[in-house]
């Protein structure tokens, strides 16, 4: 079955705000408790909604500490944040095929659009799903559904847009994200997190660089 719809991941998976993001939390873990994030503190909270990453470091006062880290990130975004090279060539590519795409993220609406107007992504991704659009985050597949709508699938095909869809991240939230939806994983290669972890949820794809996803894409052609 042909492929017609991406949806990616943006941190960590189209945008590398790894930087201002390790920064900005290190940033609230010092001010806070005198210490930046561990390694393996950083691999447990990446990729998950700020409120769970702030409650890593405290269930009392997290409300205070995502403020914190909102400014802080705000305050560095502009210059901690690039996007992964090779990513507008893909999604020039993608567009011309004819193939729709979508961000399905864990970040804040603010977030993802400040991203889109830096990088001119907006012609590029035809649905965005941020944290504040859902419920229930990923690893939920409410945002896959809200993505697929937003690109214009009526409920009654919603079925077969998803197994023609591949959810591109890289994360665990990511590749549990897709199999909740049911529909094929794409694991980055560029990820920060430690891979074998990564492998272990049994990913569909894993690909390099962005260009291999149209290798992806052709091989299920």
């Amino acid at each position: 079955m042909a492929i017609k719809y991406i949806l990616f991941d943006f941190d960590g998976t189209l945008i590398d705000s790894n930087e201002a993001v390790i920064s900005s939390l290190n940033h609230v873990a010092v001010d806070f408790r005198g210490y930046p994030f561990k390694p393996h503190e950083l691999e447990e909270v990446l990729g998950k909604p700020i409120v769970e990453q702030m409650s890593f470091l405290s269930d009392e006062e997290y409300p205070r500490l995502v403020e914190m880290y909102r400014l802080e990130y705000r305050r560095v975004q502009e210059a901690l944040t690039k996007i992964y090279d090779g990513v507008i060539d893909l999604l020039k590519e993608l567009k011309d095929r004819g193939i729709q795409t979508a961000v399905v993220s864990n970040k804040g609406r603010n977030g993802i659009n400040h991203g889109i107007s830096q990088f001119d992504l907006h012609q590029l991704l035809g649905a965005t799903i941020s944290l504040d659009d859902v419920s229930i985050p990923k690893p939920h597949h409410e945002g896959v559904l809200s993505a697929l709508s937003q690109l214009g699938i009526p409920r009654e095909e919603m079925t077969s847009a998803i197994e023609e869809s591949l959810f591109v991240g890289d994360s665990g939230h990511d590749i549990e994200t897709a199999k909740n939806a049911g529909c094929r994983s794409v694991l980055v290669g560029w990820t920060l997190l430690s891979r074998d972890r990564l492998l272990e949820l049994k990913p569909d794809y894993v690909i390099e660089t962005p260009g291999e996803l149209l290798k992806v894409i052709d091989q299920i052609q």
